[in-house]
């Protein structure tokens, strides 16, 4: 009788620490499991796991940029600059050409005497080629306003703008001081004459000077091209 009663009062000992092993296992599975391996790396995810799924929603393209918002250049494109020419401070070489930024221009659509050409007035021989020149130096020198002088940082009032080039290559540009169109200037006082292959633009003026005798038309000349001709052999 009391090996029976022992038999049937460890049964349920026997089953309550079969329990704790079983969880002591599980909880040390758990353990081995989320801890890294002996060489320090991290486990392997399971492979099996399943991608995640692309939103098959599409996605909206973008907007366009407003082209008046994008940073515009500081400098201007080829194109324009060609159009606007160079500006700066000029530099006579003689009635009709000028030295600008370290480059020669010679004045559209006028012809002026060379410097060293002599022509007739009253009866004499005078400089004409160096009164044209210095005729063109009193106009690049001419004060803005009414003998103001121009403003200290003041922008260039000089701008030349090629249109074509001579047979020596140079360009042949119109030059502008201010409002002011130095080819114009020069055939009105009489100091130049229109240079017909580029075009009869100063004619107004030039009819205009050889009635009021001005410049060159107070006396006699030979016209600059003629005189080159014979001179220089052009």
């Amino acid at each position: 009788m009391r090996s029976g009663r022992s038999a049937a009062s460890s049964g349920p000992t026997n089953l309550f620490r079969a329990l704790l092993l079983l969880l002591g296992v599980v909880a040390a599975s758990q353990v081995f499991a989320q801890a890294p391996l002996a060489s320090g790396k991290a486990p392997v995810p399971n492979v099996r796991a399943p991608l995640p799924q692309a939103d098959p929603t599409p996605t909206a393209a973008p907007a366009p940029v407003d082209a008046s918002l994008r940073p515009r250049s500081a400098a201007p494109p080829e194109s324009d600059r060609k159009l606007q020419g160079v500006a700066g401070v000029g530099r006579v070489v003689d009635g009709d050409t000028l030295r600008l930024e370290g480059r020669t221009y010679r004045l559209w659509g006028i012809d002026a005497p060379e410097l060293i050409q002599v022509c007739q007035r009253d009866g004499q021989a005078y400089a004409c080629g160096r009164e044209a020149a210095a005729y063109l130096r009193m106009l690049l020198a001419a004060e803005p306003g009414l003998g103001e002088s121009p403003s200290a940082g003041a922008a260039p009032r000089l701008v030349c703008v090629p249109r074509t080039s001579d047979q020596y290559g140079r360009p042949a540009a119109l030059c502008r001081l201010g409002d002011q169109d130095l080819g114009a200037e020069m055939v009105r006082a009489g100091w130049a004459l229109v240079l017909t292959r580029h075009g009869n633009d100063y004619a107004p003026e030039e009819d205009e000077a050889r009635e009021a005798r001005r410049g060159l038309w107070a006396g006699t000349f030979d016209m600059p091209w003629e005189w080159r001709a014979k001179r220089l052999g052009e």
